[in-house]
C-alpha cells in the first residue's frame, strides 16, 4: 500500500508531462471505444436485418445436400407434406423455439401485360411473416395480406419498372419442378424498399400457397427456426439434427451467419479496420509512457542511487516505477472512459442518419458501449504502460550506486 501511494505521487511530480500523456492514453482510448461502440451497434443491427429483416432466422433446415445438388437439381431435395409435418412436430417440441416457418423460393418474370423483367422471390406463410416481427422491429420488408391469397408484397423499384401500384394485377410466369411453364396472376398488397440496391429491382414476396401453385407442387424447400435466445444458436442446431436423426430425418442446418454474406463480409472488414486503429494506438500510448518514464527515470537518477543505498532493492526500484506506469495508465483509461460516455452520448443525442454502401434507406449513426471490448483495451493499454514504465527503471538499475549517486 506504501508503494501504490508513493508511485501515486511520483506519477504527477511533472504535472504538464503527466498531462500530456494522460491525454494521449485518453484520447486513444476514446477512439477505440466509440469505434468498437459503432461496430458493436452496426453488428446488432445487421444480426436483426437478416434473422428478421431478411427473414433468416437464426437457424435454416433442409434436406442434406441441399446447398450444393439443390441449386442445379431441386427436386431429390424437397420436403414432402408428409415428412415436413414429421420434422415441425420434431421442432416445435424443442425448448427454446419461438417459431418455425416453411419456406419456398422461386424466380421467373413479372409482366404487367406490357413488359416484363425477372423477379425473384421467397414465400412464406403471410401468419408466419407477421409472427416474425420485422415490421415492429423498424423494417419495411413488405407485409402479406392473410385475408388476399392472390396479395404480394413488391419491390419498390421493381414496382417503378413495370409500373405497379397498390391493388394492381399483374402476372407471374416461372417453370415448374417438371419443367412445365406456368402463371399466375397476383396483386399488390404492398411496396416497400429491400435495403439493398442488388434485390430492390426484382424481388417480391409471396404467399406460401401462391409460390406452390405457380410452381405447382405442394412440398417446400426448407424450415426457418426462429430461437428466443440468439446465443444458443450454434447448440440448438446440433441438438436439433440429433433430434431428427434419431427419428429417421436425415438433414443439414445453417446458421444466419453463415447464409448472411453481407453480414460476414462487413464483419470482416470491420474486424480487420478495428485491429489496425487499436493497434495504432497501443503503439502511440506504450511510446508515451515509455517516453514520460524516461525522462522521468534519468531526472531522478540521482534518487535512485539514494534510494539503493538505503537498502531499497533493483526489484524495489523497478516496482517502483512500473506502479507510476500503472497509475498514469489507470487515470489515462478513466479519462478516456469519460471521454467515450460524454461523446457517445453526444452523437447519439445527435440524430444523425446516413446511407451504408450496398443498402438503399438511411440508418442512424448510433454508438453503444462494448464493454467487452473496452476492458480489454484497458487492460492491454496498462500492461504495456507498466512494462514501458519499468524497463528504463531496470536499465537504470544497473549503474553502480556511487555512479549513480554522482549521476549530473
Amino acid at each position: 500500500m506504501h508503494s501504490l501511494i508513493l508511485a501515486l505521487k511520483n506519477a504527477f511530480r511533472n504535472g504538464r508531462r503527466t498531462l500530456v500523456t494522460l491525454l494521449a492514453i485518453a484520447f486513444g482510448l476514446a477512439a477505440i471505444n466509440l469505434f468498437s461502440g459503432y461496430v458493436a451497434n452496426v453488428y446488432k443491427g445487421l444480426e436483426d436485418l437478416a434473422v428478421m429483416g431478411e427473414r433468416l432466422g437464426h437457424l435454416t433446415l433442409t434436406k442434406r445436400g441441399f446447398w450444393l445438388e439443390g441449386k442445379l437439381d431441386p427436386t431429390p431435395y424437397l420436403i414432402a407434406p408428409e415428412e415436413a409435418q414429421r420434422i415441425e412436430n420434431v421442432l416445435r417440441a424443442a425448448p427454446h423455439i419461438k417459431h418455425v416457418s416453411p419456406r419456398l423460393s422461386l424466380n421467373g418474370l413479372a409482366s404487367n401485360g406490357r413488359a416484363s423483367t425477372i423477379f425473384i422471390s421467397e414465400s412464406i406463410a403471410p401468419e408466419d411473416d407477421q409472427a416474425l416481427g420485422g415490421s415492429a422491429l423498424g423494417y419495411s420488408n413488405g407485409q402479406l395480406d392473410a385475408r388476399n391469397e392472390m396479395g404480394v408484397a413488391v419491390s419498390s423499384d421493381l414496382a417503378k419498372l413495370l409500373n405497379l401500384q397498390q391493388d394492381t394485377v399483374f402476372s407471374l410466369l416461372s417453370s415448374t419442378f417438371d419443367g412445365q411453364a406456368n402463371a399466375v396472376d397476383a396483386m399488390v398488397t404492398d411496396v416497400f424498399n429491400t435495403g439493398t440496391a442488388s434485390t430492390n429491382d426484382k424481388f417480391i414476396l409471396l404467399p406460401l400457397k401462391l409460390a406452390q401453385a405457380l410452381l405447382n407442387t405442394d412440398a417446400i424447400e426448407r424450415f426457418v427456426v426462429v430461437l428466443d435466445d440468439a446465443g444458443m444458436t450454434e447448440t440448438m442446431g446440433e441438438q436439433l439434427q440429433d433430434k431428427l436423426r434419431a427419428a429417421g430425418i436425415d438433414v443439414e442446418f445453417r446458421t444466419w451467419k453463415q447464409l448472411s454474406n453481407f453480414y460476414t463480409q462487413v464483419k470482416s472488414l470491420f474486424d480487420v479496420i478495428f485491429s489496425f486503429i487499436a493497434s495504432i494506438v497501443l503503439v502511440i500510448s506504450a511510446m508515451s509512457v515509455a517516453n514520460t518514464m524516461s525522462m522521468a527515470v534519468v531526472e531522478r537518477t540521482r534518487e535512485i542511487g539514494t534510494l539503493r543505498a538505503l537498502g531499497l532493492s533493483q526489484n524495489g526500484v523497478i516496482r517502483l516505477f512500473a506502479l507510476e506506469g500503472f497509475w498514469i495508465a489507470a487515470f489515462g483509461c478513466l479519462l478516456g472512459l469519460v471521454l467515450t460516455l460524454v461523446v457517445a452520448l453526444g452523437i447519439n443525442l445527435a440524430q444523425i442518419g446516413y446511407i451504408p454502401p450496398n443498402l438503399s434507406t438511411e440508418v442512424p449513426l448510433q454508438v453503444d458501449l462494448d464493454w467487452l471490448r473496452i476492458v480489454s483495451t484497458a487492460l492491454v493499454v496498462t500492461v504495456f504502460a507498466v512494462l514501458c514504465a519499468a524497463y528504463p527503471a531496470y536499465k537504470a538499475t544497473r549503474h553502480e550506486i556511487v555512479d549513480a549517486l554522482t549521476f549530473v
